[in-house]
């Protein structure tokens, strides 16, 4: 529906003369603000965990069709790939998607050690990779991969450009890495031996989608009134 209701419009993409009719992808409009911000159109539910934006919209409107409104309602929610609640597994594929190095974690301090660039060698797996970053203060590296599978588990890691060697903790997926630390109360510090715990880039991806769990819906009564409106002003 929403489509449908986006006029057309000339374009010559090229530059040829030859023109295409292709969708306004530019076209914008809203519905009132009185309209959006009245609390008698609108309700807040919560999305269930893996509930997609068509099945919301199907159980709240038995169609799915309306699922395009819940952005028109929640601006946080740029677009339903990032920002839209997600189920435990999908939040582990994104991050891992998302954060494609690996991660060396260590206690070992990294201060001048390893070169961005520079080659490294697992102790044990043999496997090599290209340094890409240097967290010192967070107490790993990022590794592009290039022969060989690292040990999960932890092995040395050995640079050949400046032959600096720490020993890991794990050697996985960024996104298991921290992307801060915390104290007991929860609060962001500077990562110390004892008394702070990481918080790791999947807890902060998971942090950020629950923000958006909570959304405003258009209350089923008034749906296809506002629905109406919306394409009404797109098609002008």
């Amino acid at each position: 529906m929403y489509f449908k209701s986006i006029q057309n419009v000339a374009i010559d993409v090229d530059g040829s003369g030859n023109v295409d009719k292709l969708k306004n992808l530019t076209a914008k409009t809203k519905v009132s603000d009185d309209l959006l911000n009245n609390a008698g159109f609108y309700q807040t539910i919560e999305v269930v965990d893996g509930e997609r934006p068509d099945h919301l919209s199907q159980r709240l409107y038995n169609t799915s069709q309306f699922h395009w409104t819940f952005l028109l309602l929640n601006p946080q929610i740029k677009n339903i790939w990032d920002d839209w609640p997600m189920s435990s597994n999908q939040l582990l594929e994104y991050c891992t998607n998302k954060y494609q190095y690996l991660a060396a974690d260590t206690d070992d301090s990294l201060v001048d050690k390893f070169k961005i660039g520079e080659t490294v060698t697992g102790g044990v797996s043999g496997a090599t990779g290209t340094i890409k970053e240097i967290h010192v203060n967070l107490g790993y590296v990022t590794i592009e991969k290039l022969t060989g599978t690292f040990t999960i588990t932890g092995e040395a890691i050995q640079g050949l450009t400046s032959t600096d060697s720490v020993n890991c903790n794990f050697i996985k997926s960024q996104a298991y890495a921290p992307h801060h630390h915390v104290d007991s109360s929860g609060n962001w510090v500077k990562r110390a031996a004892s008394g702070t715990t990481p918080y790791t880039y999947i807890d902060y991806e998971s942090a950020v989608a629950e923000q958006n769990r909570n959304i405003k819906v258009i209350k089923p009564e008034n749906i296809s009134d506002v629905a109406r409106k919306f394409a009404a002003a797109m098609s002008r």
